[in-house]
């Protein structure tokens, strides 16, 4: 995905490949076994019998759930399946609009699958963000609405999620996923509802989809690596963040992060990197690159902040202890909403290191334009606009 010249090949290859999974093979409608789209009756256990069903089939299977509106409680689909195997949602699916499970629907240890079928899961969050208290309690847990756990050489293509209790996607242990033309909306009020968050997973992509949320479009946590986002339009929200990173001692590195040709509307942050000052293991962020981004109206377009530290709730006195080093800034232009552009703090400990940042345009409508560097030295070429502080 470096270019739009060889990712628009491949982003009809994959849509190919989300054809091809449904061509020739065997389906299996939920409405055969017991499921009912009068938007009253619960069809969990009707999914889960044709998952079921499709999974111990030989070759290519289907569980089609077709046009219409349904209700369902929360749905653990395993592998591992004896073909690939499709989960054709052309329907809405509804989430009870009570908090009762950690997840609602979960995918995992699933190989060759691909997800699609232009329907929505809409998890009725109205009523989980009114009472949402989880800055005050460490334990609260609210239901995430897809979850994709161990999941591997699969495609998510042309699905949309519509107000989530929480995360909307969840992605953990995966490997060579790819999401394409995916839809995600809740206001900007919705709080905990990031896009898609990622953690621990090598080889995934997220390519020319939209990603409207109250908190970040797309998060990834430790332990990412070979992370390609594409053509991805995101706002409201809190940007595309790395991060954070630091709050936990067994977090493995993040390396291999690539942002490219996105475009930001309105959201807090643009492209962001955070770590927690206090981290209690030392860690690594390396080789990450954000190229060729628009911001419109963004209020921190440019940001990496080592002093990560939300609801207060850590120790400001310490240095984080992650290493950020080879991250490069190149062809991010637009408009700032606020006075601060491009802001860069980084450890006291650990400097960031290698910060590369070229050719920048970033105007605030309101007057001057500043920007914020802290224990770097970045090297710059081209126009950097606002120009960066003298050392």
């Amino acid at each position: 995905m470096g270019s739009n010249s060889n990712s628009t090949p491949l982003f009809f290859f994959i849509l190919y490949l989300a054809w091809a999974a449904i061509v020739d093979a065997t389906t299996f409608n939920i409405l055969d076994f017991g499921g009912a789209s009068d938007g009253k009756t619960d069809n969990a256990k009707a999914i889960k019998s044709a998952w079921v069903k499709a999974c111990s089939s030989q070759g290519k299977n289907n569980v089609l759930i077709p046009k219409g509106t349904y209700l369902s409680g929360p749905v653990l689909l395993e592998g591992k399946c004896n073909g690939p195997i499709t989960f054709q949602l052309q329907g809405l699916i509804k989430a009870p609009v009570d908090v009762n499970s950690y997840s609602w629907f979960s995918f995992s240890r699933v190989d060759q699958l691909t997800v699609t079928g232009g329907g929505a899961f809409d998890g009725q969050g109205q009523k989980a963000w009114a009472n949402n208290n989880c800055d005050k309690d460490p334990n609260c847990k609210l239901p995430i609405s897809v979850r994709f756990d161990f999941v591997t050489n699969s495609v998510v293509q042309g699905i949309s999620s519509i107000n989530s209790k929480a995360f909307h996607i969840n992605v953990l242990g995966c490997k060579d996923l790819k999401f394409i033309s995916v839809r995600i909306s809740a206001p900007a009020n919705s709080r905990n509802t990031d896009g898609i968050h990622i953690g621990e997973s090598t080889g995934i992509s997220v390519a020319h989809s939209t990603i409207g949320t109250g908190d970040d479009c797309i998060s990834l946590g430790p332990g990412n690596s070979d992370i390609n986002i594409f053509g991805v339009q995101c706002g409201p929200g809190h940007g595309i963040s790395i991060g954070s990173l630091g709050k936990y001692r067994n977090e493995e590195p993040v390396r291999g992060v690539v942002v490219q040709h996105c475009t930001l509307t309105g959201t807090d942050n643009g492209v962001r990197i955070k770590t927690w000052p206090d981290s209690p293991k030392q860690g690594i962020a390396a080789n990450l690159t954000f190229d060729d981004i628009i911001m419109k109206n963004v209020l921190n377009p440019i940001i990496i902040d080592q002093q990560y530290c939300p609801w207060g709730s850590c120790n400001l006195k310490k240095s984080s202890l992650i290493q950020i080093s080879k991250v490069k800034f190149n062809n991010i232009r637009g408009t700032s909403a606020s006075p601060v552009a491009i802001s860069i703090v980084c450890s006291k400990t650990f400097p960031c290191q290698d910060v590369e940042l070229s050719e920048i345009n970033l105007k605030y409508n309101g007057g001057d334009t500043s920007s914020i560097t802290s224990n770097v030295d970045p090297r710059v070429s081209g126009q950097i606009f606002p120009p960066l502080p003298s050392a």
